[in-house]
């Protein structure tokens, strides 16, 4: 099917933009992206969702897509993020949906289930696990790890990854929407983001193997990004010292029922990295999607 239109939807401090298909009667499903993402990563899920009967919800993220880009770092907050999931659905009159993300869209929808649990009738998260609570801050955990180049790290920086993302958006899509290359394995460097966009602005954005995606999308997301700017989806990630602050005051078990879908060859996000989820989702299933 067509994506739809955007449906503009005005908050309490924020426009909000979704995405709207199937029955309105049907049951609820709302698809929350990552980074560097939006609504429109949904494009190929869409459609299927709305011919199964489900009333698909897909929303911009604040500071995505045709979403509004609020000003200041601390607009985008976990308790901001799921403060909108919870304004779509009273401004949709929905009760309860099912919520399902990718990648930062999972961080949401496993801090929602326990933020708003009389709202969420169940959970689906894409490559990112539930996790037990950090000892310490993930900042410095990236760091002590994998030194301070790893992209969490760096994006603490104000102003400086954003201009760097922005000097070109279409080679930024070109070299992050790839597969995996083959005989790859996981180390620091492969979480140096920054570094090797330099590197590869340099070398003059070469076409690189195991495109995921068609020209034409790729221009999608480009465009999309030189209209909002790369310091909403940035923040995100300035955010995370206060998320794990504010994630001492919630319960780590997850009562709703929950379905976590994982990539086989993800060197970021390993299907491993779910199995303690077991101990803390009494309802859960998994799933590897194989290469």
């Amino acid at each position: 099917m067509k994506f739809p239109r955007p449906h503009i939807l005005s908050l309490e401090d924020v426009d909000i933009a979704l995405y709207l298909a199937g029955p309105e009667d049907g049951p609820p499903i709302i698809l929350l992206h990552g980074w560097p993402e939006m609504a429109y990563s949904w494009a190929h899920q869409i459609g299927p969702l709305a011919n199964a009967g489900y009333r698909v919800i897909a929303v911009d993220l604040r500071g995505f897509g045709h979403s509004s880009v609020p000003k200041k770092v601390t607009d985008y907050g976990i308790e901001k993020l799921v403060g909108d999931v919870q304004g779509v659905m009273n401004a949709l009159e929905i009760r309860r949906a099912v919520l399902c993300g990718h990648d930062w869209g999972g961080i949401i929808v496993w801090h929602a289930a326990r933020m708003i649990p009389e709202r969420v009738l169940g959970v689906i998260s894409i490559c990112t696990p539930h996790v037990k609570q950090p000892p310490a801050d993930p900042i410095a955990i990236f760091n002590k790890r994998h030194g301070k180049d790893h992209y969490f790290v760096d994006f603490q920086e104000l102003k400086t990854p954003e201009a760097l993302f922005e000097s070109d958006p279409l080679a930024f899509f070109r070299m992050m929407f790839r597969t995996v290359p083959e005989g790859a394995k996981p180390s620091s460097e492969m979480f140096h983001l920054m570094p090797k966009f330099r590197e590869y602005l340099a070398a003059g954005a070469p076409p690189l193997a195991g495109a995921v995606m068609s020209d034409a999308d790729l221009q999608v997301y480009a465009g999309a990004f030189v209209k909002s700017g790369f310091f909403g989806g940035v923040n995100l990630y300035r955010n995370t010292g206060a998320n794990w602050q504010f994630g001492k005051t919630l319960p780590e078990e997850i009562d709703q029922p929950s379905l976590m879908i994982s990539a086989e060859r993800d060197l970021f996000l390993p299907p491993s990295a779910t199995y303690p989820m077991v101990d803390m989702i009494p309802d859960l299933e998994r799933y590897t999607v194989e290469a």
